[in-house]
Parts: C-alpha cells; structure tokens; sequence
C-alpha cells in the first residue's frame, strides 16, 4: 500500500483541528455531570483522548514532516468504542421522567437548532471521508471547518439543554 504524503499540512490546520476537541470535550463535561454514568464517563473520555491523538497528529506532521500513523489510526478504533459507551451509558442512567425532561429540552428552540446544525455536520463530514483527498490541506479545513462548526452548535445545544 502507498504511503500518503500529508506535507501540505500546516501548523494552523493543526492547531484549529484541536476546536472541535476542546468543544466536543466540554460538552461531554456538561453532560456527565447530569447523567453521572461511568460508561458515558469512560466512552466521553475515549472519544476525546481519540480526537486529541488526532491532532497530536496533525502538529506532529506540520512540525517534523513525520508520519505516526498509529495517531492517525486509533480513531477508527477507538472512536466507536468511545460512542457505544457513551451510547450504552445514557441508555442505561437514563429513567423514564429523565428521559421525557431531556426530549423535551432537546426538542426546543433554540437548542433543536443547534442539534440539526450538528447532524447536518455529521452527514458531512461523513461525505468528506468518502468524496475529499485527505492527503490535500484544502480537503483538511473544509473538513475542519465543518466539524468546527458541528461540534460548537453541539456544545451550544447541550448548553441550552441545560437551562
């Protein structure tokens, strides 16, 4: 298999992928701390370790030219194991009265808004991983911009939620 050449990423391409980490994490925050499950806490703290290795990645490509695929990799792996937990703990922590509460905070303006932002990103960035060249900068912060974008609307939803 050819080994891809990422020599076009940049230090800022590498240091903006950290947003949508530092938004996604902070949400996940908020959120253990109403559903206090430890599978929701474990898969949160996966999927953000995942996404930090990502751009652990990232800085060390712009810096140094070198490739660490196992950086780049892991988030394949860990990224769903980090979901099924978090889906699995809020399943589980989550009663009927709990339930009903968080349908209807999810429901309301402006929050289902920004959760409709947030799946429009997800479908995206699910296109870009199929239909964009990874290896181009370009195809990097449009995808970065994107999530960026997903992720923000996502901790905005979540803080709305909690009024």
């Amino acid at each position: 298999m050819k080994k891809k050449n990422y020599e076009n990423f940049s230090l800022p391409l590498a240091l903006f992928d950290a947003l949508p980490v530092i938004f996604f994490g902070a949400a996940m925050i908020l959120i253990a701390a109403r559903f206090g499950s430890k599978l929701f806490i474990a898969g949160a703290v996966i999927c953000t370790f995942a996404g930090l290795g990502k751009v652990i990645w990232k800085i060390i490509i712009a810096a140094t030219k070198k490739d660490v695929a196992i950086l780049n990799r892991q988030l394949r792996v860990l990224m769903p194991i980090g979901f099924a937990l978090l889906i699995s703990g809020a399943i589980i922590g989550t009663d009927a009265e709990r339930l009903s509460a968080l349908k209807s905070s999810v429901l309301s303006f402006p929050s289902a808004a920004f959760f409709a932002v947030t799946v429009i990103g997800t479908i995206m960035m699910s296109v870009f991983a199929f239909g964009l060249d990874q290896t181009k900068a370009r195809s990097n912060w449009l995808e970065q911009i994107t999530n960026a974008v997903s992720q923000f609307c996502f901790l905005l939803g979540v803080l709305f939620c909690q009024r």
